[in-house]
């Protein structure tokens, strides 16, 4: 009881009269503070407002653009695209969109205008091994095997995702051989042939194989 006593006694009436008299003369100043924390307030509100806003334009446009494409009008296709990209890079539908529109002028041969796009801006994060992936396979569509398993391997490096992983790696070893790479091709196969739980472990075994294989002698 004592101790109760102690807590609501003189002492603490003292502390509280001079945190009352401390509010009153800094009245002011906590006012001007409480403005601020409720102003910051709702400037995170109007802002995460406007952040989703931007998300539904961007996904309404991206989805407008995969229609025309799906329907074949890839000129208007790619118009609504660029329109996408340029408006919302470093978005997962400026991401998105940046991709498609490089698909697009791959499909027309034109892989140069398609790493371009590519290589403009930098994608979403969980786009960062897919755009890595599309940049090889621009590549492979000009030839320059080297640069496209090269881009396949960074593919590999941006992913954690064991079968995304396993699969750019069987593109760069693909990509590796066409280059006449066949060591470096072999020694991909050969990690991917020994995780015998990869469902593309008996691709590598075959594909090892095929590389490893001595010709009979006549």
């Amino acid at each position: 009881m004592a101790k109760i006593e102690a807590a609501t006694g003189p002492a603490f009436d003292d502390r509280a009269e001079s945190a009352l008299d401390w509010a009153r003369a800094n009245a002011k100043y906590i006012g001007i503070a409480v403005v601020i924390v409720a102003l910051a307030v709702l400037v995170w509100v109007f802002y995460r407002q406007y952040q989703n806003s931007q998300a539904a334009q961007a996904e309404t446009q991206l989805s407008r653009a995969r229609q025309s494409y799906a329907q074949g009008n890839l000129p208007l296709a790619q118009t609504d695209l660029r329109r996408v990209v340029s408006r919302y890079e470093g978005s997962t539908a400026g991401s998105q969109a940046a991709m498609l529109l490089a698909q697009t002028y791959f499909e027309q041969g034109k892989a140069d205008s398609g790493l371009a796009v590519l290589s403009q801006g930098e994608p979403a994060g969980a786009d960062r091994a897919a755009f890595e992936a599309l940049k090889g396979a621009g590549y492979e569509l000009k030839e320059e095997y080297a640069q496209a398993a090269q881009h396949y391997r960074d593919a590999a490096e941006r992913t954690d995702v064991k079968l995304a992983k396993h699969g750019f790696l069987a593109d760069a070893a693909r990509a590796l051989a066409a280059a006449g790479n066949k060591a470096e091709a072999a020694k991909i196969w050969q990690t991917l042939a020994e995780d015998e739980t990869a469902p593309i472990s008996a691709e590598a075994r075959v594909r090892l194989g095929e590389l490893t294989a001595i010709p009979a002698a006549r």
